[in-house]
């Protein structure tokens, strides 16, 4: 019991990582953009984060489409927890409802027909691949 609700808390935090890197990255990147302009490197910069490996994932649009809805309900689920999680001082408390959260997310991504491993796979591969970025964004943007 205990090691599938610490695979899952590891499981989550890797998918916190992408959910919360991706809309950083995305609300950071045009205050980046200007500053890099100004000081002419920002095509240089761009041409580094180009040379990263991007992991190689193969996306249909129906995939990606469940993996945006996917996102949509881990973001619920994710600013209902924290809610919780401001008003809890209890350390053992705050455990429980972490693991309650990472639970309700990786159903959230499941409820989508979608494996963890496969959701982690594509938010990490938006990262770096621009593209596939974009294409994620448009569909949330567009909030279904």
């Amino acid at each position: 019991m205990f090691k599938k609700s610490s695979t899952s808390f590891l499981i989550l935090a890797v998918v916190f990582m992408f959910v919360l890197g991706l809309g950083l990255k995305a609300k950071a990147q045009e205050g980046y953009q200007q500053d890099y302009q100004q000081e002419g490197q920002y095509q240089e910069h761009q041409q580094e984060m180009m040379q990263q490996q991007a992991p190689q994932v193969e996306v249909s649009d129906a995939e990606l489409d469940k993996v945006a809805q996917a996102y949509q309900a881990v973001t619920e689920v994710r600013e209902q927890f924290q809610d919780e999680l401001s008003d809890v001082s209890d350390p053992e408390k705050a455990q429980q409802l972490q693991e309650q959260a990472g639970e309700e997310m990786v159903e959230a991504v499941e409820a989508q027909g979608l494996d963890v491993q496969t959701y982690n796979q594509v938010m990490e591969a938006a990262q770096v691949d621009e593209e596939l970025r974009n294409k994620l964004l448009d569909r949330l943007e567009g909030n279904f």
